[in-house]
């Protein structure tokens, strides 16, 4: 039995039947490659290559750890092993999978679990529905729309629809996390939103939102003071007389893209 490391987050999981259940989900729509974070002893991989094996092309997993990668190769000799940080990985190994559908998954460590997801959903790698499972009070500020809205929910959504499909309890896990647990989807965003995805406009309106969302109980007009609108537009003063909380992205898009140039 390989004992968990707690510096690298893991929790391995256990409930055969509702691993079953989520790989099913994950299976619902046909996939060539799924690439998988974090599978410690292969206890998703092994019922992935199970229930796939008449169209799954490859199984990418990327563990971190030494051992359980090395584990791994002896478990799955015919799928690709990669004994790598995911948030270090380059997806050097999936430029030759560009043109097949590729679907991401993982139990994630919760101290990382945003950094990942960040990276996927803004790779060009991310073009079909990617599932998770993350700490379930994460998953419910990825969901989140207004009046509840947040700066995380609000920079997700430039490239994905998020979805929380299920809860976890703590004893579906070895050890028992102290939190419950949800598996959520990220669905991708590809027709709005595209000057948001251009590099030099992404970080400023990055920086836009931090600046809206920097005092949440205050209103944007006070968070954005020292931001100059088009204030003719009616929609604008609108926006500008609520909180953060309460405001779309769609609004957020709108406001930024009425930002007077001096």
């Amino acid at each position: 039995m390989i004992k968990t490391k707690k510096s690298l987050g893991q929790n391995f999981f256990t409930n055969p039947n509702l691993a079953k259940k989520i790989v099913d989900i994950v299976l619902q729509n046909p996939t060539d490659i799924i690439v998988e974070i974090g599978p410690g002893q292969g206890y998703f991989s092994k019922l992935f290559r199970e229930h796939g094996e008449d169209f799954l092309k490859n199984l990418v997993m990327v563990e971190k750890d030494d051992l359980l990668a090395l584990n791994l190769k002896h478990l799955f000799p015919e799928y690709m092993i990669i004994n790598q940080d995911f948030l270090d990985w380059d997806f050097e190994e999936l430029k030759k999978y560009s043109s097949e559908s590729i679907t991401f998954f993982g139990s994630l460590p919760y101290n990382v679990s945003k950094k990942i997801i960040e990276k996927i959903v803004q790779s060009e790698y991310f073009k079909t529905t990617a599932f998770f499972i993350v700490q379930k009070e994460v998953a419910e500020k990825y969901v989140a729309q207004p009046p509840e809205n947040n700066l995380l929910a609000t920079r997700t959504n430039i490239y994905s629809k998020a979805k929380k499909i299920l809860d976890i309890t703590p004893e579906s896990f070895k050890p028992r996390p102290k939190v419950m647990s949800s598996l959520i989807s990220f669905t991708p965003e590809e027709k709005q939103y595209g000057e948001l995805k251009k590099k030099d406009v992404k970080k400023e309106f990055d920086l836009f939102l931090q600046n809206a969302y920097k005092q949440p109980r205050k209103k944007l007009a006070n968070n954005l003071k020292n931001y100059s609108f088009n204030k003719e537009e009616k929609r604008i003063e609108a926006i500008l007389d609520r909180r953060p909380q309460h405001i779309s992205l769609d609004d957020f898009y709108y406001l930024f893209s009425n930002i007077s140039k001096i």
